[in-house]
């Protein structure tokens, strides 16, 4: 017979019982007694402006570049190789393989100097989104390579 046969609606304990479960788990009984809560000293809530602007200016220092620029150039990037794929999809992908995310068996298009290099490199997006730059690659050995 399950626990709440013909009972409707949320189940609460009586006053006795929440007593009696309040007694049991109050000072050292509690099994947190005496342990640091996990946020001990730490902030809550939204982050202000002011935070997230400060912490975008440390890891723009860490990183050596402006990571807005970098993810629209990537973008443009990612957009520009799609057009070139569909392009010369005979030349790219010759033996029709097919296309994937990471973690599904297929291939994805692979930039032979990445997106970062060429980043860097001060190089335009169509530099990098060109036919000689592209291949397919198993999913596995491209994200291997990105490491």
């Amino acid at each position: 017979m399950t626990w709440n046969k013909g009972k409707t609606g949320i189940q609460s304990h009586s006053d006795e019982t929440k007593k009696k479960l309040r007694d049991l788990n109050s000072g050292k009984n509690n099994p947190m007694f005496g342990r640091e809560p996990w946020n001990k000293g730490k902030k809550t809530g939204p982050r202000s402006e002011a935070t997230k602007q400060k912490i975008s200016e440390t890891c723009a220092e860490k990183r050596g570049y402006d990571l807005a620029e970098y993810r629209q150039y990537r973008g443009r990037v990612t957009w520009l190789t799609e057009l070139t794929y569909r392009e010369y999809k005979d030349i790219i992908n010759p033996d029709n393989h097919p296309r994937t995310r990471a973690g599904k068996d297929g291939y994805q298009i692979d930039h032979i100097e990445s997106v970062k290099k060429c980043f860097d490199a001060g190089l335009p997006p169509e530099h990098c989104a060109r036919l000689e730059n592209l291949q397919m690659l198993p999913w596995k050995e491209n994200r291997i390579k990105g490491c």
